[in-house]
């Protein structure tokens, strides 16, 4: 059997998936788990939804969403645009029951959190939070923009 060389593997691996962004593949700018036990079958999407100036805008997103050894837990990630409408936005994880690889309204989804996301075409202070031009990440009373965003974990 032949022998793997692991520092060939440990140095290859995170350039093949560092390249992936181009590719379709998510870069890792949103990433966490999927915990609890999937409401219906069918395929689990994740969608970047929110409330904008202008509306309600459901993003399609690079998205890849790998499940675990263990049922009750998944892993996922996903790209960002680069540029979006200025608004609050959430990420979710749902069951495409129309295959439309779009969140619709029924569709069974995880749970609200107090965590979201923000979008900010300029430096600005909004309801008592400063944020930064690009993409922010509220968590309770917290902003930050340090990207990747880990550990937002969803929950069925």
């Amino acid at each position: 059997m032949p022998s793997i060389n692991k520092a060939a593997l440990a140095l290859g691996l995170p350039l093949a998936l560092a390249s992936c962004g181009a590719l379709g593949v998510p870069r890792g700018d949103v990433t966490g788990e999927i915990r609890g036990t999937q409401p219906q079958n069918g395929d689990v999407r994740i969608a970047l939804v929110g409330l904008t100036g202008t509306g309600y805008e459901n993003n399609a997103v690079d998205q890849l969403d790998i499940g675990t050894f263990n049922p009750q837990k998944r892993v996922y990630t996903i790209s960002l645009p680069d540029t979006a409408k200025a608004g609050v936005y959430e990420v979710l994880a749902y069951v495409d029951l129309n295959s439309n690889k779009k969140f619709d309204a029924g569709e069974p989804r995880t749970a609200r959190s107090t965590r979201g996301l923000i979008y900010a075409t300029s430096d600005a202070s909004l309801f008592g939070f400063t944020v930064k031009k690009g993409w922010n990440r509220l968590e309770g009373t917290m902003v930050s923009q340090s990207r990747p965003f880990t550990n937002y974990d969803l929950n069925w």
